[in-house]
């Protein structure tokens, strides 16, 4: 109960001192002179109001410093009558503009339709038809310079006679410009600053403006307008909404003083907690006028209006008619020299500016951070821009269109790209910069999502630019232990079985034949999708960092990444079965020489030199045009791939002498000295690595990386048993399979029985030795499972984990990649 006494105390001292001032101004004879101003416009507390008749003309001008009295007693009627006085005077000065621009009220070719001829109704008329409330001052139906309400030089002249219409909207903001300007010589120093008089009525404008708007775009109704799909008109609509926004802020801040938030909940509360506690002298009112403006970014009573910028980022000025001129050119400086020599002669040159707008003390003069103007009106074109966005994506198709026939190169980076990327990125760079200086919304969202889609077009694109895969050839691949999928009866059981199981599961690998210099095109290729995948990361951050905050969890390229990354493993692929297909013909070479009847052992075969110029120039070429990386995941791919066909080559052999098992051990110890060195391998003295293709010459280390150095090295180490084993004695075969090919299979053992020419009948016997069960011994030398059948299934076979195994090499380059650069960072 005490708790309530002394709240219903403390309200009736706040009520007696609202009296005593109201009191203090009465007796000077200026509150009736105050009802008189605005009418019936006061609401509670106030004494009874006049109202002149309808039909009695409105009384002439009152002196500024009456006006300035009366706003000092509704200020002391308290803050409901003061905000319901601000909103009075910005309805009644917008009740025109309401009327004469509302496409409700205007025909779709003309003005005035639909109205009763409001579009045509004077300023003046419509004052004297009205009741005056407020302040309200009988505008004009024309202005100094001869312009009508809803037209006038100052909104252009198209021939359009409906001002409410899209390509006519200059005519808007030049009235509302206009009109403005009047009110603010008529009542200069008359409102106290901290009732942002002029803020609220600008901002009205822009509301009324928004529902305008949205009438004029919205589909499916009948008075929407007729150019709202064309680009051109809507564009230029918008971008006079947002100068026209911008400018009422800078004029706001150079002229009134306003201090504008920054949009937040948390701002506005803060200007909130301000407003009350001027407006009752609380004790912490200076900490919450000081919060206010902080969260409006300011330090100090009156905040430095910010620099308005127009497209190209350059600082712009505005003239009287609202024209925007850069800030730095003749126009622009005589614009700014003119507008100070004004608030010279008027006495109110910027530092003290905002101090004299005001009346009553200190406690009127107090800046109240208000809500922002930027976004009131241009943001209902948010969800209207659909036919910008597909001007955006025909301009970045047409551009995709040029590229696919564009092969030029950047050579300025660290590895050469073409300059189709890079003009991608800048026409993706100047869109984000076009659009944000308009919005920064949903539209801008939209034109994000047309980015990603455009940049998955390039993507295959850039896939594209690969040769095609030959129909008929199936790469070869690694042979399998059969013996671990499947059991070892099974397999010598059924051969047919299990190439149909192989088959059913999994698909050949594509071959692909590289002309002559295309592996330089295939590198460009894969270096360009490097450098998008790279780009991307930035461009996601640009975007985040520019667009609004609902949409910034919603921002992840990380998808288009994926495919470009998914474009350089398969541009890997390419190099690696290119290269393959280089060596074709000396595979070929290898595989018709006689082994069987070999009984000489000489230097290397001719087809280890063939191989050797098929693969140097090709390695070198890529090397220099490749990052380190993707080069060292490329060495890996290929010494893998070419093992495996070197391996095929030798179980495809019907039978091999002793003789030519040793001279192809000969031929291998040649051909694994060369794989060893492919990861450091060098133009010699004379030319410049990857110079044909704009490469920069990579002088590194001559020692190969050990990783690749032991895979290499395990992949010659079973064709040499193999060798080694089809060379042994036969009544040492078991023995000596036994102790060095470690997990050999009874399959492996057939192998070397067929390429040693051990009869089928004998070979049955030699696997029962080896421990298979004799009837399956017997079944599987029936069957014969040659060297060439059973390369066939193991080929098949190989095909079922050959796009998990690429998926996984190209992750792992990528994260070789960001180990390397965080390595060198600490260098």
């Amino acid at each position: 109960g005490d708790e309530g006494g002394a709240a219903s105390k403390e309200e009736q001292g706040d009520n007696d001192n609202e009296e005593e001032e109201y009191d203090r101004y009465a007796n000077t004879g200026y509150v009736q002179s105050a009802d008189d101003a605005y009418g019936a416009g006061l609401s509670a507390g106030a004494t009874a109001k006049k109202q002149l008749p309808p039909t009695e003309a409105p009384p002439p001008p009152m002196p500024k410093e009456l006006l300035s009295e009366a706003c000092l007693v509704i200020d002391a009627l308290g803050l409901p009558t003061r905000r319901e006085f601000v909103g009075t005077f910005s309805r009644d000065h917008l009740e025109l503009y309401s009327e004469t621009f509302d496409p409700k009220k205007n025909s779709a070719s003309g003005g005035g339709g639909g109205g009763g001829g409001t579009g045509a109704m004077s300023a003046g008329g419509l004052a004297s038809a009205s009741a005056a409330k407020s302040f309200k001052i009988a505008m004009p139906s024309t202005s100094g310079h001869g312009d009508s309400v809803a037209g006038g030089s100052d909104g252009g002249g198209s021939g359009n006679p409906n001002p409410a219409s899209l390509d006519q909207i200059d005519r808007r903001y030049a009235y509302y410009r206009r009109n403005l300007r009047e009110l603010d010589d008529k009542f200069r120093g008359v409102f106290p600053q901290n009732w942002n008089v002029y803020h609220e009525m600008t901002y009205r404008f822009l509301q009324i403006t928004s529902d305008h708007l949205s009438s004029l775009l919205t589909p499916l109704r009948p008075y929407r307008d007729r150019d709202c799909d064309d680009v051109t008109i809507l564009l230029k609509a918008l971008q006079k909404t947002v100068m026209f926004e911008k400018e009422m802020t800078a004029w706001l801040q150079r002229e009134c003083g306003t201090i504008f938030l920054d949009g937040s909940r948390e701002a506005e509360q803060a200007a909130r907690e301000a407003e009350e506690a001027a407006e009752i002298e609380m004790d912490d009112e200076k900490a919450a006028i000081a919060a206010a403006a902080t969260a409006a970014g300011t330090t100090g009573g009156r905040s430095v209006p910010p620099a308005v910028y127009g497209e190209d980022g350059e600082e712009l000025e505005f003239d009287e008619s609202g024209k925007a001129v850069a800030a730095g050119s003749a126009e622009g400086i005589r614009i700014k020299y003119e507008r100070k020599m004004k608030e010279k002669r008027e006495g109110r040159d910027r530092a003290g500016g905002a101090a004299e707008l005001g009346v009553g003390g200190a406690r009127h003069n107090r800046p109240i951070p208000v809500k922002p103007l930027i976004g009131v009106a241009s943001g209902t074109f948010d969800g209207f821009m659909r036919p910008y966005i597909a001007l955006e994506e025909q301009n970045m198709d047409e551009q995709l269109v040029e590229f696919t026939s564009q092969r030029e190169v950047d050579t300025r980076g660290e590895l050469p790209v073409f300059t189709s990327s890079t003009a991608l990125f800048v026409y993706i760079k100047n869109s984000i910069t076009r659009c944000t200086n308009l919005t920064k919304g949903q539209t801008f969202f939209q034109l994000f999502a047309s980015f990603q889609d455009t940049l998955k077009k390039y993507a295959n694109v850039l896939e594209g630019m690969f040769p095609r895969p030959n129909a008929a050839v199936a790469a070869a691949s690694a042979a399998i232990n059969l013996s671990a999928n499947i059991g070892i009866g099974a397999a010598l059981a059924n051969p047919s079985g299990v190439a149909a199981s192989a088959n059913s599961s999994s698909s050949s690998a594509q071959s692909y034949r590289i002309p002559p210099g295309e592996e330089i095109t295939i590198c460009h290729v894969i270096d360009t999708c490097e450098y998008c995948a790279d780009t991307m990361e930035a461009l996601e951050d640009l975007i985040r960092d520019k667009i609004d905050d609902k949409y910034k969890d919603k921002i992840d390229m990380s998808g288009e990444q994926e495919v470009f990354h998914d474009v350089t493993a398969k541009g890997i692929r390419v190099l690696v079965s290119g290269l393959e297909n280089r060596a074709d013909k000396a595979f070929r070479d290898m595989a018709s020489i006689k082994w069987a009847d070999m009984d000489v052992v000489g230097e290397e075969s001719p087809y280890v030199r063939a191989i050797h110029e098929a693969i140097c120039p090709f390695v070198i070429s890529v090397r220099g045009l490749l990052p380190t990386s993707y080069f060292r995941n490329f060495c890996d791919k290929f010494a893998a791939a070419f093992t495996t066909t070197f391996y095929n080559s030798l179980i495809r052999q019907k039978r091999i002498s002793e003789s030519g098992s040793q001279q192809l051990l000969l031929d291998v110890t040649t051909l694994k000295t060369l794989l060893l060195k492919l990861p450091v391998l060098e133009e010699k003295a004379g030319r410049k690595v990857g110079a044909a293709g704009g490469g920069k010459s990579k002088q590194g280390t001559k020692i190969a990386p050990a990783m690749y150095t032991k895979m290499a090295t395990k992949q010659f180490q079973r064709i040499e048993i193999l060798l080694k084993l089809v060379g042994t004695p036969s009544e040492l075969l078991i023995d000596m399979f036994k102790s060095q090919w470690e997990g050999g299979s009874a399959l492996d053992f057939q192998v070397i029985m067929n390429l040693k020419g051990i009869k089928r009948n004998e070979q049955a016997v030699y696997l029962e030795k080896l421990g298979v069960d004799p009837s399956i011994a017997r079944t599987g030398a029936a069957h014969g499972a040659t060297s060439s059948n059973i390369t066939d299934h193991v080929q098949a076979l190989q095909g079922r984990g050959s796009d998990v195994a690429n998926k996984m090499t190209s992750d792992m380059a990528n994260m070789r990649a960001k180990v390397e650069n965080f390595r060198l960072q600490f260098r």
